[in-house]
């Protein structure tokens, strides 16, 4: 049986960006539903849009209520088993569904690749991410990964996750008693921890097959150069994480019960 994906494409204002991860997606080796979620563009983002037709859905909303709504809008409109969450800045290889789900199983939470990040201005590749996570291609107990997967961070933008954790991840908005945000900061790295607490392994693609731009609009490469908002970030991932081992020894007792 052929696995249904669905690509989700959150976007606002990137126009000139936007072509590049549509291409992306429509171009992959196993076939994807595309969806678009726009949310209060005023550029020409319906146009570019509007030219692929059939071949992509459009979802447009006149008013944008941040980053993780619009993330969420698109995954409740996704038919697919599984979800790719792609950036509008960013692209994936063709094979990169294919590749990710060869890797998937029952007892899979979700499935990432090694990534580059890409120079806009230069085209040049800067740096590799995740490639040394795990030995090789396969499936892992979670704890081969747990460290840094908690540590640091996988983007989503290199990550096939199953649509009903996405949802979870996301529905929720702020975590209970969370004070900290920074624009969607907190759901992105809670869809990996929350898949790992449901799912025993974690599937790897030893290949950078997802590309991330980096450039002067990114909200990550923005929040970097200003002290407060590399504090707000931190400060926003640090309280998911502490979220996630709060519910990992949760449900270790109740293991032991």
């Amino acid at each position: 049986m052929t696995e249904s994906v669905s690509i989700v494409i959150p976007t606002f204002n990137r126009a000139e960006m936007l072509p590049k991860a549509i291409d992306s997606a429509l171009a992959q080796t196993h076939s994807c539903e595309v969806i678009v979620v726009d949310h209060g563009s005023t550029d020409s983002t319906p146009e570019v849009a509007a030219s692929y037709g059939d071949k992509i859905t459009y979802v447009r909303r006149d008013r944008d209520f941040g980053p993780h709504f619009c993330w969420l809008d698109g995954i409740l409109h996704a038919n697919g088993t599984y979800v790719h969450l792609q950036y509008d800045d960013d692209w994936i290889a063709e094979t990169f569904i294919e590749k990710c789900l060869s890797v998937m199983g029952a007892d899979v939470g979700f499935a990432f690749s090694g990534a580059e990040v890409i120079d806009d201005k230069s085209g040049r590749q800067m740096m590799t991410q995740f490639l040394e996570w795990l030995p090789q291609t396969g499936t892992f107990d979670n704890h081969l990964a747990e460290e840094k997967i908690v540590g640091s961070l996988i983007s989503p933008g290199a990550a096939l996750f199953r649509k009903q954790v996405l949802i979870d991840a996301l529905y929720q908005g702020r975590l209970p008693l969370q004070t900290s945000e920074y624009h969607g900061v907190g759901p992105d790295i809670f869809a990996s921890l929350l898949s790992m607490l449901r799912y025993p392994r974690v599937g790897f693609v030893k290949e950078p097959l997802a590309s991330f731009r980096a450039h002067d609009g990114s909200i990550t490469i923005d929040a970097f150069k200003d002290a407060q908002k590399k504090r707000d970030i931190a400060a926003a991932y640090n309280e998911v994480r502490a979220y996630y081992v709060e519910l990992k020894a949760m449900q270790m007792v109740r293991a032991a019960q």
